[in-house]
């Protein structure tokens, strides 16, 4: 079976608009991934055998983080390059600005506050929420710099940030085990806590402020931006300070003594799970809405004409989706790379009309709309092209992908 020259060249085409990418992404991506290699290489020399050890359980709570983020991304996968820049970013640069700013205003601290029990409160409480949630936000805002058209809306925003904040955890953790001392069952408790118990709390966290930036993303009042980013930034340091040492100030509160050992275990079970609970519901109110828009804005292109019943039930229903992909990763690579190519760019088409009905300003949203319309169009020629081979030669074996 094989498709013809026009439509190999039609899905090329497709496929090189589709890989583009901005210099100003590469250079990004590349600058903060030395910046990360060279926090690898200070973790090396600090703790040496250590920091390569501490590596491993430090990777159950980063796969269980972006194992949740590929399910919540799985109507509108953000680009991959970004995805990495936000590792990248988070494990890198985040650690070094959070410990040079954090070093500072702990030198600042200590000259004003004698009592060193209450220069660890003001590193808890204080100094850490600030730095590590304005560090970790400034990643979002360079996101929204080099890639604003990627941010549709607050759970783009959200993932960003949760993959910025699974990169910070990551070395975080490797630094808290390496350095901690601990042997026995202490240390186990230190494994059970940050890595069962306490997986997304900096996804959490730094996602409440790329919920925030990607919501006033929508459009280009600066405004919305100061306002809604003020916002989530505020948001984001009280839940990380909650975090941090809510117990000593709420347990006392439902008659628990803080000092006592199963103290935290009962605030995290009280207050924390439930907040957790609250943030999946909302993160998945946010998902449902996101299908809503690429169903309701494909319905508009259907009745237009662009679009078939069939072809919109595919795209939205999640069953006929993974069944679309797995049907093309039975064909000749082309017809593989089509299927998939026509499914991302129509659901980033449904996206690119909210935005243009949104953001009114934007001096290229006609102009994108169309490239996707188009890109759309060279996909479905090339799967055309492939059904009508298969009518002509219905005997013909199907090869594997070569995708």
């Amino acid at each position: 079976m094989s498709i013809t020259d026009d439509a190999r060249a039609r899905v090329r085409r497709a496929r090189g608009r589709a890989r583009r990418a901005p210099i100003a992404w590469i250079a990004a991506v590349g600058f903060f991934v030395l910046v990360a290699l060279i926090v690898v290489g200070w973790l090396l020399i600090t703790w040496k055998v250590d920091a390569v050890v501490m590596a491993i359980p430090a990777l159950i709570p980063l796969g269980i983080v972006l194992a949740a983020v590929h399910w919540l991304d799985r109507w509108e996968p953000e680009p991959p390059m970004l995805l990495v820049f936000c590792a990248a970013y988070g494990a890198g640069a985040s650690v070094v600005g959070t410990l040079i700013t954090g070093n500072f205003l702990l030198g600042v601290a200590s000259n004003y506050i004698e009592d060193q029990k209450d220069v660890n409160a003001f590193s808890v409480l204080v100094q850490g929420p600030i730095t590590e949630e304005v560090i970790k936000g400034i990643g979002i805002l360079l996101i929204l710099l080099i890639a604003r058209r990627e941010l549709d809306g607050p759970l783009d925003g959200f993932i960003y940030a949760a993959v910025i904040g699974a990169g910070f955890a990551f070395t975080e953790n490797v630094i808290y085990f390496a350095s901690s001392g601990s042997t026995g069952v202490e240390f186990v408790w230190l494994l059970v806590v940050r890595c069962i118990l306490s997986p997304f709390a900096h996804a959490l966290f730094t996602g409440v402020y790329g919920a925030a930036i990607g919501w006033a993303a929508r459009r280009r009042d600066l405004w919305r931006f100061l306002a809604f980013g003020a916002a989530g930034l505020v948001g984001a340091i009280l839940m990380h300070a909650f975090w941090n040492g809510g117990s000593v100030l709420v347990l006392p509160l439902i008659g628990v003594d803080p000092s006592n050992p199963f103290g935290w275990i009962i605030y995290y079970l009280v207050f924390q799970v439930p907040l957790f609970g609250l943030a999946a519901w909302a993160l998945i109110r946010l998902q449902d809405h996101d299908l809503e828009v690429i169903r309701f804005r494909l319905d508009e292109y259907r009745r237009a004409g662009w679009f078939t019943n069939g072809e919109v039930r595919m795209i939205t229903e999640w069953d006929a989706r993974r069944a679309a992909i797995k049907w093309g990763r039975l064909q000749p690579g082309e017809v593989d790379r089509a299927m998939r190519g026509f499914i991302n760019d129509a659901t980033r088409l449904a996206f690119a009309r909210e935005h243009a009905s949104v953001d009114k300003k934007d001096p290229r949203r006609r102009e994108i709309e169309k490239e996707l319309l188009a890109a759309t169009r060279e996909h479905r020629l090339v799967l055309n092209a492939s059904q009508q081979a298969r009518k002509a030669n219905p005997e013909a074996d199907v090869k594997p992908s070569d995708a």
